[in-house]
């Protein structure tokens, strides 16, 4: 079932003092096979949660302000225009936003959950 619609459509999710997700395609849309959020995270945010899966491929593709994204043991900037990509096993997070906030999409295939929550060693 296809379905076009406009980002403002979209079912939101808000986790007050963190983030906003905008599910843009997700099972409730009728996709079997990959998820895509928008993510719009807070200015001054900041966790230490980090997670793998065991299957699930990710992209992050950052669209505005900054944010600092964990990999793998490693804290690597992110700025419009830049994309991560995540394999199954990667340890990661988005771990902070700059004082503007830190806005992005994510796109993960397979769509079912896999998400294994860790310490960060760091």
């Amino acid at each position: 079932m296809s379905k076009i619609f406009k980002i403002g459509e979209a079912r939101k999710v808000e986790t007050p003092g963190e983030r906003t997700m905008h599910w843009l395609v997700d099972r409730e849309l009728g996709a079997t096979n990959m998820n895509v959020v928008i993510y719009d995270f807070e200015p001054g945010y900041e966790s230490k949660r980090v997670h793998y899966h065991e299957r699930r491929e990710s992209a992050y593709i950052a669209l505005k302000g900054s944010g600092t994204v964990h990999l793998n043991g490693e804290e690597h900037p992110m700025e419009p225009e830049t994309v991560v990509y995540l394999s199954p096993g990667d340890v990661h997070g988005v771990v902070a936003a700059g004082e503007d906030g830190f806005t992005m999409i994510e796109v993960w295939s397979p769509g079912e959950r896999d998400t294994i929550y860790v310490d960060d060693e760091n």
